[in-house]
């Protein structure tokens, strides 16, 4: 199971078919804007909400440690990586699942399911993007 799950993830990264065309985005749309919490999003954000879409940034753990991943963030490609992103700068994205990659240095596209809206743990919230991953390309 792993070893076709892996394959489909493969294929789909070197250009299988796809059901559908990413829609190009960028961090200028989604950190475009001063985030406060319980705010309502801005349209052009939340019109992104369940599209295939492709986003550039550079991978962040989520989690300290070393080796692949499954989840990763993907941070706004502007800020260079350094200091403390805002909420809007971070998709959190999770790859297929048994699917697991090592974190690529400098910028990578991200192509995958977008989700937009504030997601609460403990009344806190957690994220305001997060994305089904299909593929991951280093740039």
């Amino acid at each position: 199971m792993l070893r076709a799950s892996f394959t489909l993830f493969l294929l789909s990264a070197i250009g299988g078919p796809a059901c559908t065309d990413p829609e190009p985005i960028g961090f200028p749309v989604l950190a475009g804007y001063t985030y406060e919490e319980g705010m309502t999003l801005p349209k052009e954000v939340t019109d992104l909400d369940e599209k295939v879409v492709e986003i550039r940034g550079f991978m962040r753990r989520e989690f300290a440690g070393s080796g692949p991943v499954n989840s990763f963030m993907l941070i706004n490609d502007a800020c260079g990586c350094n200091g403390t992103p805002m909420m809007n700068e971070i998709v959190f994205c999770t790859l297929p699942e048994d699917v697991t990659m090592d974190i690529l240095t400098g910028v990578v596209t991200v192509t995958g399911k977008l989700y937009v809206g504030e997601e609460k743990e403990d009344g806190d919230v957690i994220l305001v993007y997060a994305m089904d991953s299909d593929t991951v390309t280093a740039n």
